[in-house]
């Protein structure tokens, strides 16, 4: 791993900076110093920074003992706006915050599941925009970025999509598409990177340093918080727990393998484990996901024998795939989010709780704390929101700690395609 320069250690200063302030709302020097660690002069010198490109603004004086009064500062919400985008398999969020990351309003549009191009999702994300800035045409101010969250792994430093399994995608550039229809500058990630970024900012990124967010959705994936910094990986691929391995020769998953973590907890994963129980369920026939989930978990509550096993069994696996990221990272604590935790009731959670002390060794499990969040997807929001408020900083010469992967031409050694193969595995793209 490369040393750090001094550009670097001041990118991630002042990264500290900001979120404390946002943290606090309102905070002086001397709180951001405590909390962050920075000494008095670095963090005069940050604030006067952001102060100066009206990012952070002074909130007011408070009096203090035998001397001059304390300026207080917080965001400034009047700078400007963001847009979030959250694209997944089957929506489209577009929300607008202000740079206090306020939530102004929202749109949504339901997709498919299966057959998008980055053609139609452009679209979909145009008529979601426009709506919004439509209705809101008096609140925007100055549209200082957007943050479009995709699903897949994603290279933002390319510009795109490496591999979406949902909807077939292998290396889509999808930046061109989307600069057309956004009025702003565009930064693009995918939704682990979001959500463990909002999760830092502004969950439990507030209490821990070294931390999991664990995303159920459609697709399944962790983001990975160490020492306080997003874990990103050369390809911008860390966190892809999803596909990771439970079970050898186990059920077919949509990136081509068998037996990855999602076959058994995304959403055609509980099918499929709602099907093994009784083949003729009702509940098979809805397709769209989350009314699925919606009502399986009712059924589970009124107490469908084969919804609550379904719900059981999803449980266990659940645990087993988190017992081997707190076995493999030993991390403080785990928070389990997406939008399925919106409609999971008691009996997926206490599954889970029961059952992670067995999955894991005795002094990793004794260690973390595990955490359901009914998100409902905002996180998610936050943190494509967060990400372009980054983006911003760094468009007027004040980037923060994004961490991005640097281009292939910066790196310190060249990553080569692997020259072996595991017997059996398919001949073509090397394993996601």
């Amino acid at each position: 791993m490369a040393s750090k320069t001094s550009k670097d250690i001041r990118n991630e200063s002042r990264f500290k900076v900001l979120r404390s302030a946002y943290a606090r709302g309102t905070v002086t020097r001397a709180e951001i110093s405590a909390e962050t660690g920075l000494s008095p002069a670095t963090v005069t010198t940050l604030v006067g920074e952001l102060v100066g490109e009206d990012v952070l603004r002074e909130a007011g004086r408070i009096s203090s003992r035998g001397g001059r009064p304390t300026a207080t500062f917080q965001a400034n919400p009047r700078r400007g706006t963001l847009l979030a985008v959250d694209v997944a398999e089957t929506y489209v969020h577009v929300d607008l915050f202000d740079l206090a990351l306020a939530r102004l309003d929202r749109e949504e549009i339901e997709l498919e599941a299966r057959g998008q191009s980055i053609v139609t999702i452009a679209e979909r994300i145009r008529e979601a925009v426009d709506r919004l800035l439509a209705r809101t045409a008096d609140d925007v101010g100055e549209l200082l970025g957007a943050g479009v969250s995709l699903p897949g792994q994603v290279d933002p430093a390319r510009g795109v999509d490496v591999f979406a399994p949902n909807w077939g995608w292998h290396d889509v550039p999808v930046l061109d598409a989307l600069r057309a229809a956004i009025p702003a500058p565009v930064r693009i990630d995918n939704a682990l990177m979001a959500l463990a970024t909002g999760e830092l900012w502004f969950g439990a990124g507030r209490r821990y340093r070294d931390f999991l967010a664990v995303n159920l959705g459609t697709g399944v994936g962790a983001g990975v918080i160490v020492d306080g910094q997003l874990l990103r990986g050369v390809g911008n691929s860390a966190g892809e727990w999803g596909h990771t391995s439970l079970l050898w020769n186990g059920r077919q998953c949509s990136c081509g393998r068998a037996g990855c973590i999602e076959a058994y907890v995304g959403v055609e994963g509980i099918r499929a484990t709602l099907a093994e129980l009784e083949e003729e369920h009702e509940l098979l026939s809805v397709r769209h996901h989350r009314e699925f989930i919606e009502r399986l978990m009712r059924a589970e509550a009124a107490g469908d024998e084969a919804a609550t096993q379904a719900v059981l069994r999803t449980g266990d696996y659940l645990a087993a795939g988190i017992g081997n990221l707190v076995n493999l990272l030993n991390p403080e604590h785990v928070s389990v989010l997406g939008w399925i935790t919106h409609y999971a009731g008691t009996g997926l959670r206490d599954r889970v709780r029961d059952r992670i002390a067995r999955e894991c060794l005795p002094g990793p499990a004794a260690a973390v704390n595990i955490e359901f969040t009914e998100t409902g997807g905002h996180v998610v929001s936050l943190g494509m929101a967060v990400l372009a408020l980054e983006a911003f900083l760094e468009r007027v010469g004040l980037p923060s700690s994004s961490s991005l992967p640097a281009p292939a031409s910066e790196r310190s050694r060249t990553v080569r395609p692997l020259a072996w193969a595991i017997p059996g595995s398919p001949p073509h793209d090397p394993v996601p």
